[in-house]
């Protein structure tokens, strides 16, 4: 008999999971999967979604680092007819390996390789069953198997599931006593009239949503290789703000060799050794090998940065102090000037290289901190790691530079202690420091929160859990009070409480192969 697989989710870490499980099984007896997914499409996932995203939202991975299934992704466009090319204002001298691009375009990719994986798993026996359109209310674990439980009423018995419910967005979110506008659909945004909009935020969603507003009630105009906006008749009164704790946003994509060159200090051998060596002191023993790589890399870095950046406090303030004195788009434009060069000149920026690198070693580490540690991890290096992974592609920091000349953008400093109202004429009052600000409407653009494995929607899994409040740990595979458990979750929320940098394709790719590995290779 096969082995009967469900994967609750159809986007795409289900995609990536598949992609494990028949290269797992390519040369084994074929094996059955099941796929349930909300909505009517699969392969995509709701970041990727042409529903839910506008075309002019690009992803902030370029081509090759996106993990292939069949074919990689300048492929796949090199193999569109031209007319599907120009559709995306593309030609074939605009495509290449370290281009960034649409989403939504990224979205059909995905689609297109679940549907040529799906048919060759066909050719070598498998079987794959979607269920489009189908909401999973439970699912109960069973000594042989598990139970997945449709809201169709629908009961089916399976070896194994995957849960890869991707993301959760709140209905109605709220900070403090405030409601804000969720930005998805983006429809949200584009039904808005041009009025003074506060965005929560100021990272890649955050610009996002700026870019919905824009395209909504103005136009970009390039000339003589200088992008600016004009705004439509009517949006005299656009005015958006973005609203954050420290009031910087991420750079801008800088040139960095790939494949990956290895860090020579905080290497994953070094981390692992110091894992072993126990969790007491392990994050200030991560940081001092940081420090060391830094400086190793980029001394005059180091040294701009000040003594008291030789701390872990001291250090996460140093790293945004220069953004923060100068202030947020006044310091995008400065800093664009370097990335472009980056980029023109094919040099590296060192010390944001290393970052970049050690975010990948260092999370090898998170599961292994003490509840001091992580929490310490959590206001210091972490906003860091963030900060730079999340590189923002050149196209989108012009478009933000031309709303800010145009005297449309703004991005405010909250600090920690704002204090969030509806205000009783409508709309959304912020209060931070000495400063009070007043929006019409209020956007969220925090992204994805973290949630425990208790705020999984499927409350009798959760009621057979050992421990609702662990986090995951690899493989992935859920304990129950009666031991392990044939369910294993990849679900983003809960992925996020101890595994920060779990966004992205080549995260949902890294962890379906470390769950599918697990799950095959536990099979008799």
């Amino acid at each position: 008999m096969s082995l009967e697989i469900a994967i609750v989710g159809g986007g795409a870490t289900a995609l990536y999971c598949l992609k494990h499980l028949f290269r797992q099984c390519a040369f084994s007896k074929p094996i059955a999967v099941t796929l349930y997914e909300s909505g009517p499409h699969f392969g995509k996932g709701m970041p990727y979604d042409e529903t839910l995203n506008a075309d002019y939202m690009l992803c902030n991975a370029f081509s090759r680092e996106i993990p292939p299934v069949t074919e990689t992704l300048l492929q796949y466009l090199k193999g569109l007819p031209p007319r599907e090319l120009t559709a995306w204002e593309l030609s074939e001298h605009d495509l290449s390996a370290r281009a960034f691009y649409p989403r939504v375009l990224i979205g059909e990719y995905l689609h297109s390789e679940f549907e040529s994986l799906c048919n060759a798993a066909g050719q070598l026996g498998h079987r794959v069953t979607l269920e489009p359109k189908t909401r999973v209310t439970d699912v109960l674990n069973h000594a042989n198997g598990a139970v997945v439980v449709s809201d169709a009423g629908d009961e089916r018995t399976f070896d194994k599931v995957i849960l890869a419910t991707g993301h959760v967005w709140p209905r109605q979110p709220r900070i403090g006593q405030a409601k804000l506008l969720s930005p998805w659909p983006y429809t949200n945004i584009t039904s808005l009239p041009a009025t003074n909009i506060g965005i929560l935020g100021s990272s890649l969603s955050a610009i996002d949503i700026a870019m919905a507003l824009a395209f909504t009630h103005g136009t970009f105009e390039e000339q003589d290789g200088a992008l600016s906006w004009r705004g439509n008749a009517g949006s005299a009164n656009l005015r958006i703000t973005m609203i954050s704790k420290m009031g910087v946003m991420p750079e801008g994509d800088f040139y960095y060799p790939f494949p990956y060159q290895p860090l020579k200090i905080l290497s994953p051998d070094a981390v692992a050794a110091e894992v072993k060596r126990g969790s007491d002191g392990l994050l200030e023993r991560l940081f001092r090998l940081l420090h060391e790589e830094l400086t190793a890399s980029d001394p005059d870095y180091v040294a701009s940065l000040g003594a008291s950046a030789v701390t872990l406090e001291g250090f996460s303030a140093a790293y945004f102090k220069a953004r923060r004195e100068l202030g947020g788009l006044d310091a995008v434009k400065r800093d664009f000037r370097k990335t472009r060069a980056s980029m023109r000149e094919r040099r590296t920026i060192p010390y944001r290289y290393a970052l970049l690198r050690a975010h990948e070693n260092v999370d090898l580490a998170l599961r292994a901190f003490t509840a001091k540690d992580w929490e310490m991890f959590q206001s210091t290096l972490l906003p860091v790691f963030t900060d730079c992974y999340a590189a923002v592609p050149h196209l989108s920091l012009a478009r933000v530079i031309a709303l800010h000349d145009a005297g449309v953008l703004h991005i405010r400093e909250s600090g920690d202690d704002a204090v969030f109202q509806t205000s009783p004429e409508g709309g959304v009052t912020v209060v931070a420091g000495d400063s009070e600000f007043h929006f019409d409407v209020m956007i969220d653009a925090r992204g994805q929160a973290p949630a425990p494995l208790a705020k999984l929607p499927f409350p009798g899994l959760v009621r057979s859990l050992k421990d609702e409040t662990a986090p995951l740990v690899e493989p992935f595979r859920l304990e129950t009070a009666a031991g392990p458990s044939n369910v294993y979750c990849l679900s983003m929320p809960q992925l996020l409480e101890r595994h920060p940098f779990s966004q992205g394709l080549a995260e949902a790719e890294k962890n379906a192969r470390v769950a599918v590995d697990e799950m095959v290779s536990a099979e008799p």
